[in-house]
């Protein structure tokens, strides 16, 4: 059979295109083959802008870590296990830490759920419920444009004091929630 040339090239750049995402899957899955745990009940709840406002206002004197993400970014898949292994080293350390998603809230049982189980996710998860999205983006920050993955820290008094944009490793999230627990 002859093929043409290009033929071949939609073939081997298809090809390409699939080794590396099968790459990148293989590079996040470790994480996420865990087993999950059993006894843990992973609940999702929409989140509007009142539930939001009560969220960051209401600190207890502890400061907080929003991170938003979605099931299908890549960078958001990448870090959530730094996000759950924070959680667990700060625990005791007057930090919450708490994730609101990005995907519909038709998706909480099919994509996010699943997700959150794979990853033994050990903090409260939100889908995001605003009326739409540019408010939802405009709450957190006017700077920000809504990509994804985008982090924001608040301090034990509800005042915003740090936007990171793009996934953020342990020591950068560890870093600035030290920086703000020390101030």
């Amino acid at each position: 059979m002859f093929l043409t040339k290009k033929y071949l090239w939609v073939v081997s750049v298809l090809f390409l295109f699939l080794a590396r995402c099968g790459e990148t899957e293989n590079e996040t899955s470790g994480s996420e083959n865990k087993e999950p745990d059993a006894d843990y009940v992973y609940k999702v709840e929409l989140l509007g802008q009142d539930d939001l406002q009560k969220l960051i206002n209401q600190r207890r004197d502890r400061i907080l870590l929003i991170n938003v993400w979605a099931t299908w970014c890549i960078p958001c898949r990448e870090e959530f296990p730094d996000l759950v292994q924070l959680a667990e080293n700060y625990k005791d350390r007057q930090v919450d830490i708490v994730a609101i998603s990005a995907d519909y809230p038709d998706e909480i049982e099919t994509k996010i759920i699943p997700f959150l189980k794979s990853q033994q996710v050990n903090f409260p998860v939100y889908v995001q419920n605003f009326e739409n999205q540019e408010d939802f983006i405009n709450f957190l920050s006017r700077e920000w444009s809504g990509a994804l993955p985008a982090s924001f820290i608040y301090n034990a008094t509800g005042e915003q004091k740090l936007f990171l944009l793009g996934k953020q490793s342990y020591q950068e999230f560890a870093d600035a929630l030290q920086n703000e627990i020390e101030n």
